[in-house]
């Protein structure tokens, strides 16, 4: 209860604090006095860096590929150490076949009525884009999970360099490079290298907040909407793309001064492109009622298939500390500390970052944050987490001005990486 009770008034008061933030910067005047100027005033942000070059981006997108194949090399080490019955490519491919990636493999294959438990079209609480994409590179590399594995590289690799883009429009290129590094080595970031839909969810996420920041709506509605096709959480991005069109347009101080047919063609010409992310997630439901005949179908499966219905943020996030330091010792290295860790490196960035950085993206934290604790079992809050982008970007900045702690954060999350990615391959309970 007093976990859920501080959880709740970190997370709600950041909540407001947003809200206040959002409104000063959209044109509405608030009083000043000593406790507004403390939340509304800005630290010091870098702008208008030097743009990036072609030859910056190809070696962003070299150099992360080639990261991503150090780590498979590693696995492939970890693989044959721990595992005396690995003969041929298959054998190695088999120890990533596990947890929610039998599912997108599935899918894959024959569709979402290729696999059924006891009559239940099991694989509808899985979103369809990344196996639609593993069943199109299945035409070149001619194996599903060898498409998969790649497919995830390439993903990512094209993330890091959507994220270069973006973060060099505000800050200077070594704060953008550390929070690459950062999310790289991000204990959990092993799932990039997986046949797991993170890369996806990364790469769509990256490239939606990136063309919101540059205000090209058409691409950002379009990327948001396969963030949407995605997973869920994908749909959150039409909220920092919400809070860049208000603030960027003045909006609300427009309609205090009665500028109605301004804000009417802000919003149709602009504005309404965000409603259109909104079709990946309807795309995913239609196949939930093609299928079953009811939209919200996957909810049902999801509560009592997978034992993961929602619930309040809070009690999800409590849930996750009492297991944490509970006295059952099965899961709780593999599972819960990580796990609450997780939400302690969020939530500690959330704070830090509020009014360091522009509110787009701190309010997509704080609604990934409240969207992704709200499970009854929240079993991967720390895989989740690393799409997390802001939150490694507000840490990047935090060591640009605290040089000295880049390499301990460096190593301590390389030595966890290396930790999990081993737990991961000798499968323990790394979800």
């Amino acid at each position: 209860m007093i976990i859920s009770i501080i959880s709740s008034i970190i997370i709600w008061s950041a909540v407001l604090v947003l809200i206040l933030r959002i409104i000063y910067k959209s044109g509405v005047v608030i009083p000043n006095n000593k406790y507004t100027a403390v939340l509304l005033s800005d630290k010091p942000l870098g702008q208008n860096y030097s743009s990036t070059t072609t030859k910056e981006l190809l070696a962003v997108f070299a150099l992360a590929f080639a990261f991503r194949v150090l780590v498979f090399i590693l696995s492939l080490c970890t693989i044959y150490m721990f595992n005396d019955n690995i003969h041929n490519v298959n054998d190695i491919l088999d120890q990533y076949m596990k947890w929610d990636a039998n599912n997108y493999i599935r899918i894959a294959t024959g569709g979402y009525t290729y696999h059924t438990e006891n009559g239940n079209f099991t694989t509808l609480a899985f979103f369809p884009l990344y196996p639609w994409l593993i069943k199109l590179f299945s035409f070149i590399f001619r194996d599903l999970r060898i498409s998969a594995m790649i497919l995830s590289f390439i993903l990512y690799s094209a993330s890091c360099v959507f994220l270069y883009k973006l973060f060099t429009i505000d800050y200077n290129k070594n704060t953008a490079v550390r929070a690459i590094v950062y999310m790289s080595v991000f204990p959990h970031a092993l799932f990039f290298g997986t046949m797991m839909n993170e890369s996806m969810l990364l790469f769509t996420s990256a490239a939606t907040l990136y063309y919101i920041r540059k205000h090209k709506w058409q691409l950002a509605s379009i990327f948001g909407a396969l963030a949407a096709l995605s997973r869920m959480a994908g749909i959150l991005l039409a909220v920092p793309a919400a809070i860049e069109w208000l603030e960027e347009y003045r909006i609300l101080e427009k309609l205090k001064n009665k500028q109605f047919k301004s804000v009417w063609e802000l919003f149709y010409r602009k504005g309404l492109w965000i409603f259109l992310m909104l079709t990946g997630t309807g795309i995913y439901l239609f196949c939930n009622y093609k299928i079953t005949g009811d939209w919200l179908k996957f909810l049902e499966y999801q509560n009592t298939i997978w034992n993961n219905g929602s619930c309040y943020f809070g009690k999800g996030i409590a849930l996750i500390f009492n297991n944490a330091f509970s006295n059952d010792f099965s899961n709780k290295f593999a599972l819960w500390i990580p796990e609450a860790a997780s939400i302690l490196f969020v939530v500690i960035m959330l704070i830090y970052g509020l009014r360091r950085n522009r509110n787009m993206y701190s309010a997509f934290l704080v609604v990934y944050i409240i969207i992704n604790t709200g499970f009854k079992w929240p079993i991967s809050v720390a895989r989740y987490m690393t799409c997390a982008i802001p939150a490694f970007l507000f840490l990047s900045d935090f060591s640009e001005r605290h040089k000295w702690t880049e390499p301990v954060i460096t190593a301590v999350m390389a030595i966890g990486l290396g930790i999990y990615l081993t737990g991961y391959l000798t499968w323990k309970q790394i979800l």
